[in-house]
């Protein structure tokens, strides 16, 4: 993740000439060892833990929601209620994207605190939400079609076979859908 976001700004005009994947590798393991190629580790694993927790956790309440004032949980609710779990996740979460990338963008090793402290004191607290309005619309569209599509399909297959609400009834979900598999039990992981 830190040659690519090394890589994006190269592009953006803040790290010279452009060179490729491996000359970016081979340079930063030189310059700045090997421990930069982990830049930005604690402020991911946290982001993603938090993230991949309220995404999931938010789902439900925000069907129940849909449920009660429209009485309803056909698709489309269930596809709503995706969308603002996943920008509510996002929004709250942002912050430790932009630390994540402020900290593999640096070539000095200032801790993540340092790094916050640094973004607050020059650009503001707002700074830490940069970005944003972007990536909630990427998560939620995101979280939409994976929480929706995994709901309706679970409920068919309630209908359809004879499983009941449990493991089984994921792991027959996972043979009919593995990619969204993958991508369900990854965030839980």
């Amino acid at each position: 993740d830190v040659i690519k976001i090394r890589l994006q700004m190269q592009l953006a005009g803040q790290r010279g000439n452009l060179v490729g994947m491996g000359a970016i590798f081979t340079q930063m393991v030189e310059r700045e060892g090997p421990r930069s190629l982990y830049l930005g580790f604690a402020p991911a694993l946290t982001r993603s833990l938090i993230y991949g927790g309220l995404r999931l956790g938010l789902y439900e309440p925000c069907k129940h929601v849909c449920s009660y004032a429209f009485g309803s949980t056909n698709f489309a609710f269930k596809f709503a209620s995706g969308v603002v779990a996943g920008a509510l996740a996002t929004a709250l979460t942002n912050p430790m994207e932009v630390l994540k990338v402020r900290s593999q963008m640096s070539t000095s090793r200032i801790s993540t605190i340092g790094v916050m402290r640094e973004i607050v004191s020059e650009e503001g607290v707002k700074a830490l939400w940069k970005g944003v309005g972007p990536a909630m619309v990427r998560a939620g569209c995101l979280t939409a079609s994976q929480m929706a599509t995994y709901d309706e399909a679970k409920q068919v297959l309630l209908m359809w076979t004879p499983l009941e609400e449990g493991f089984q009834l994921h792991l027959m979900y996972c043979e009919i859908c593995p990619a969204f598999c993958c991508l369900y039990l990854d965030e839980i992981c």
